[in-house]
């Protein structure tokens, strides 16, 4: 398996198995198998074992094994991107295809996301990100005017929108926010077994910006020269 940068690596493999799910009740080959398969150490797999647990797409039993539930196969779309620096990073590593970028009227919640009062007016950038194997990304972006005009001149084919923008208005992107349209309640835990970082899941998407990862990709690049 080609490994894509900027993703962890778990999430690369839970992304692989899912795609391979076919139906209820399959098996799922065994965590040593795994291991073997993606050229990673076990904890990266059950890293990997335990996202589709919470997805509900797999459970396991004790003595028996990790089997597939009713749910797998429906999905394979890729769930997962990463840090604001694995995203700003990304756009060093692929390129990216402009379909469309046209200055139209604000939906109310990009509307509310972006500050802007109602009825405003801003650029939509549609387009998709490649790598090496192909496309991997579909990217709708709404950027406000007065920043995409700036953006006008931008090769934005061989960089990320977010690394653009903070180049053009040199103050660096802190926080992203997801628009869901729905009723958000945030709730915190500390988890000392991170080190450092933040994971944070929205729905069935993981962001995970954990140095406990970082370390695990590390020794498994490590381990696999």
């Amino acid at each position: 398996m080609n490994y894509r940068p900027g993703v962890p690596r778990y999430l690369q493999i839970a992304d692989a198995i899912r795609r391979d799910l076919r139906g209820e009740g399959e098996r799922i080959d065994s965590e040593h198998s795994l291991c073997a398969r993606f050229k990673v150490s076990r904890p990266t797999v059950r890293q990997a074992l335990d996202v589709l647990v919470q997805e509900g797409r797999l459970y396991r039993h004790a003595g028996r094994g990790t089997f597939s539930t009713a749910a797998a196969g429906g999905d394979s779309r890729l769930r997962v991107i990463g840090s604001i620096d694995d995203m700003i990073a990304l756009g060093d590593e692929t390129w990216f295809r402009l379909i469309s970028n046209e200055t139209i009227p604000v939906p109310p919640n990009i509307a509310q996301a972006l500050r802007l009062p109602p009825g405003s007016k801003a650029a939509r950038v549609i387009g998709v990100r490649h790598a090496d194997t192909g496309p991997f990304q579909h990217v709708t972006a709404w950027v406000p005017t007065g920043i995409a005009s700036q953006l006008s001149d931008e090769d934005i084919t061989k960089t990320s929108l977010l690394g653009a923008i903070e180049r053009l208005v040199e103050v660096p992107i802190k926080t992203l926010e997801q628009v869901t349209g729905k009723k958000v309640t945030v709730t915190t835990r500390e988890d000392p077994s991170l080190i450092g970082g933040v994971v944070a899941k929205v729905g069935d998407k993981v962001f995970d910006g954990s140095l406990k990862t970082r370390l695990e990709e590390l020794r498994d690049e490590l381990l696999n020269r």
